[in-house]
């Protein structure tokens, strides 16, 4: 009997099941299946080229039934998104004898809007504040902090008023993706202008990410979704 290829057979009949089973399947969505998915090109001249690998979101992995069940759950979290049909409100009003700068109503995109529309914001309260330096800003979420920190940036005293700081607050509960177009406003409610004020938060928010990129924590980071 040929010992060597009997071994052959049992290993090719270990490797058959242990491939179908479900222990590969966990390890596929982990990123560890191994060498039996890879793809090779032809490497002999005149011989039909292989497909190219995938991208690595295009690629089918087998997922593992994830076991949800409610005595699992260990914390809720709830986020507030208060979302305008006609977009942010960022316009200026006099209270009395206070000049109020509004900067709420982003929807989806309050994180990511975050830094450009504090832009705008603290450029209006610095134009209103005709001379004075003390300004208060209400709230310490991502658009109560960002708000102070351009405010201070540009020489102003800043005083924050907040019921909650983090982690507690609405914002810390939302996610930090990057995300400036959701549920930002309805098409048929915004004014004409919207489109490039938007714009303009955009790039302005996503300059001052691009600038926390590499920093030490990695409070910015690029992820494949």
């Amino acid at each position: 009997m040929d010992r060597s290829n009997a071994w052959a057979r049992r290993s090719m009949t270990r490797r058959a099941f242990v491939q179908g089973s479900g222990a590969v399947a966990g390890a596929s969505a982990l990123g560890l299946s191994g060498c039996s998915k890879q793809v090779h090109t032809a490497s002999q001249p005149g011989a039909p080229a292989l497909a190219a690998p995938l991208p690595i979101y295009d690629r089918y992995t087998p997922l593992v039934p994830i076991r949800a069940h409610v005595d699992r759950i260990f914390r809720i979290t709830v986020c507030l998104r208060p979302f305008r049909a006609a977009g942010p409100r960022m316009d200026v009003e006099k209270v009395g004898d206070k000049t109020v700068v509004h900067n709420y109503g982003h929807g989806g995109s309050g994180w990511s809007l975050s830094w450009g529309s504090a832009t705008i914001a603290s450029q209006s309260a610095m134009q209103a504040a005709d001379g004075s330096l003390d300004i208060a800003v209400l709230g310490a979420g991502a658009m109560g902090l960002t708000s102070a920190t351009m405010l201070q940036r540009a020489g102003a005293k800043v005083t924050i008023y907040a019921k909650e700081r983090a982690p507690f607050t609405r914002s810390s509960r939302a996610t930090g993706s990057w995300t400036p177009d959701s549920r930002v406003a309805l098409a048929s409610a915004v004014a004409p202008g919207f489109a490039a004020d938007w714009e303009a938060m955009a790039r302005a928010s996503f300059f001052m990410y691009q600038s926390y990129y590499g920093l030490p924590g990695s409070p910015v980071e690029w992820t494949e979704r």
